[in-house]
């Protein structure tokens, strides 16, 4: 899986995570991200972009997010014949 981007979600990432899409796969414009962790849950985060900068963004982001302040999350491209991302998610230890 092609990396896009890491972050460490903190508490300003609730209302926007800023990317570099270093898989150069994220077309511009908006665009409606579906993503999963493990087929089970799936998201439908707003992404758009700004120049060579993506941002994800929204509701079903800020839900997403809020619960896991403090994890480090790897966003992955799409894989051939998936109309999906992967996410990786790693919850610290307190």
């Amino acid at each position: 899986m092609e990396e896009i981007d890491t972050v460490n979600l903190v508490a300003n990432h609730v209302h926007k995570w800023w990317l570099r899409d270093r898989s150069g796969t994220l077309p511009a414009g908006r665009i409606v991200l579906m993503a999963t962790e493990d087929e089970n849950q799936w998201w439908r985060f707003e992404c758009g972009s700004e120049g060579d900068r993506h941002y994800i963004t929204g509701t079903e982001w800020s839900d997403f997010v809020g619960p896991r302040i403090d994890a480090r999350l790897t966003l992955y491209a799409q894989q051939d014949g998936e109309n999906f991302h992967r996410m990786k998610v790693i919850m610290r230890r307190n």
